[in-house]
């Protein structure tokens, strides 16, 4: 039996990170150091990343981005390793239904993301929304239930515990 990679979820500020190349402290390292650690393995065919078609546009929402040539930033997304789950009827009922469930800090884009998850039955949802005093994507970690239902795990990006290797030369995913 073949061996699959792992499925994640990125939400956009996962992919803003990795475009601008944050230097946000996360867990002793930065989040740009875990981004491009989480790309290597799907380089070698261990992880795949799942993000909605939303993605695409949420990254432009920085104006730093919006100032980068539109090939480079389309480059980031053109590879086996992703995947782009369109924002379908289906998508959107599934956002519907977290959103009326109350999820506190839950915000429509965000209930795309997470249904987009759901429905692309990842293991985890990688982000950097929330967590601390300001609610966000994090503090529904294992609070959602996934399709085989079991609980969505929603985390920053990583290895399973795993520390990152080093990525100094490593260039554009």
């Amino acid at each position: 039996m073949a061996n699959n990679p792992r499925r994640v979820y990125w939400d956009a500020c996962t992919w803003i990170a990795l475009i601008q190349r944050e230097k946000i402290a996360v867990a002793g390292s930065d989040r740009d150091t875990f981004c491009r650690a989480v790309i290597a393995e799907a380089k070698r065919n261990k992880i795949e990343i799942l993000t909605s078609t939303l993605s695409l546009v949420e990254v432009c929402k920085n104006p730093k981005i919006r100032t980068s040539d539109e090939d480079q930033i389309g480059a980031y997304f053109e590879n086996d390793y992703i995947l782009l789950m369109n924002v379908d009827r289906l998508v959107g009922e599934h956002a519907r239904m977290l959103m009326m469930a109350g999820h506190t800090g839950l915000k429509p884009p965000d209930a795309i993301h997470v249904a987009s998850a759901i429905l692309g039955n990842v293991s985890e949802f990688h982000t950097f929304d929330g967590g601390g005093e300001k609610k966000g994507l994090l503090d529904l970690d294992q609070k959602i239930d996934r399709l085989d239902g079991g609980k969505l795990r929603i985390c920053t990006p990583d290895l399973g515990g795993t520390p990152p290797p080093l990525l100094s030369g490593m260039q554009n995913p």
